[in-house]
C-alpha cells in the first residue's frame, strides 16, 4: 500500500513533515515551529498568541471588576462596623446609667 507524501503548503514542491494543530496545515520544516511540543504555523502561532491574549485580558477584567466592587462596598462595611459599636456602647452606658 503506497502512503500519500503531503506537500508544504507554503512550499508545494517540500514535502510536509507534519501538520499545524491550529490550522491543520501541512508543513514543511522551515514553516514548522515546534512550541510546547506542538508543531504550528505561522498563522497557527500567531492565532495563539492572539488567543493567550485574550484569555489575559479576560483574567485582567475580571480582576478589575473585583477591584472596583471591593471599593465601592468597603466604606459601607466600615460603616455598618462603626454603627455596630456606636450602639453597642450607647447600650451599655444607658444600662450604666439605669445603676
Amino acid at each position: 500500500m503506497a502512503i500519500e507524501q503531503r506537500m508544504c503548503q507554503n512550499h508545494p514542491a517540500r514535502r510536509a513533515i507534519g501538520v499545524c494543530v491550529i490550522t491543520g496545515k501541512a508543513i514543511c520544516a522551515e514553516c514548522s515551529t515546534r512550541y510546547e511540543g506542538v508543531n504550528y504555523s505561522i498563522e497557527g502561532l500567531r492565532i495563539l498568541q492572539e488567543r493567550r491574549a485574550a484569555d489575559a485580558r479576560k483574567v485582567h477584567s475580571r480582576h478589575r471588576w473585583r477591584g472596583a466592587l471591593l471599593f465601592i462596598l468597603t466604606p459601607g462595611f466600615l460603616y455598618l462596623v462603626y454603627l455596630g459599636y456606636f450602639l453597642l456602647f450607647k447600650a451599655l452606658i444607658n444600662i450604666k446609667q439605669m445603676d
